[in-house]
């Protein structure tokens, strides 16, 4: 099970996009809490889904601190 569309890298960072459009500067706690509790329930694929969508959203915003 992985997150629709994130077995290509359009859909997972279309969603990181979403997260950080919705929750701002929370984002990477809301995808890091999805995939630790993905983990707990025995979901590893999920899991390196919201991995993979934490590491678009560090990456979008380490991007966005240089342009200030």
């Amino acid at each position: 099970m992985t997150i629709d569309g994130a077995g290509d890298d359009g859909g997972a960072d279309k969603l990181a996009r979403g997260l950080i459009e919705v929750h701002g500067n929370e984002a990477p706690t809301i995808a890091r809490g999805n995939a630790r509790s993905a983990a707990l329930a025995s979901q590893p694929m999920l899991a390196k889904s919201w991995i993979r969508v934490l590491s678009m959203i560090q990456r979008q915003q380490a991007g966005q601190s240089k342009d200030i």
